[in-house]
């Protein structure tokens, strides 16, 4: 007889899987910084997604009392929560006979609200999602930070795309007490950095709808799904 015996993560398996959730995010939010954000910003990320009527009950954050986008008002409610190219995806999905258009990031059911499906829309904020740091004790970036952030950003300036002479600048100043978290870190080349000097950040919420765009092929090795 044989027995089955679960495997237990070891802690550097913990570790490693970890890091490599970390790097995603970074990726990621690089990405939709670069998209949303200029050097005099610093950027609030927030992935929404599509919750169906049962996870929303049991969601610990639920205050809604009506969903985001109803199965009587669907086509309208779509394209006002994510605009044109989502809602004419989802009539395009209806008049194929397709059995859904979204899926819930909870527990993976098809969604389709032409079938009197209700769909709520869940916010989830990147770092704390992923429990990544928001602030660091220090204000110092080590040298692997600083090979990172450089890599993420292609070797070039943020503001200009310049790749010389750079270094890595603190979105909100250090003397303002910005800190070596990663959101807080950008490369600038030197022009650029005088330019800024310790002038303060707007802060700026980006908001992505990757969970309502189209299921990944099998191929997808990205973090979101």
């Amino acid at each position: 007889m044989y027995l089955l015996v679960p495997e237990v993560p070891s802690r550097r398996d913990e570790y490693e899987q970890t890091q490599w959730v970390r790097e995603e995010c970074y990726r990621f939010y690089v990405a939709q910084r670069r998209a949303s954000c200029t050097y005099l910003q610093l950027m609030d990320l927030w992935l929404r997604a599509p919750y169906c009527s049962e996870c929303i009950l049991s969601y610990p954050f639920n205050f809604k009392h009506f969903p985001d986008i109803s199965s009587a008002n669907w086509e309208e409610d779509i394209e006002c929560q994510l605009g044109e190219e989502a809602s004419a995806r989802a009539k395009d999905a209806e008049a194929e006979g397709a059995s859904s258009v979204f899926q819930c990031k909870r527990c993976g059911k098809d969604l389709a609200p032409w079938n009197g499906d209700e769909i709520y829309i869940v916010h989830y904020h990147l770092e704390e999602h992923y429990q990544i740091p928001l602030e660091t004790a220090g204000r110092t970036v080590s040298k692997g930070l600083k090979r990172k952030i450089l890599r993420l950003y292609d070797n070039k300036c943020f503001a200009c795309g310049e790749t010389k002479n750079l270094h890595i600048d603190h979105v909100l100043p250090r003397a303002s007490g910005g800190t070596a978290a990663f959101r807080n870190l950008q490369p600038l080349c030197e022009r650029c950095g005088q330019k800024k000097g310790d002038s303060q950040p707007e802060e700026v919420e980006v908001y992505s709808d990757i969970y309502f765009g189209p299921y990944p092929s099998d191929g997808y090795e990205g973090l979101f799904w």
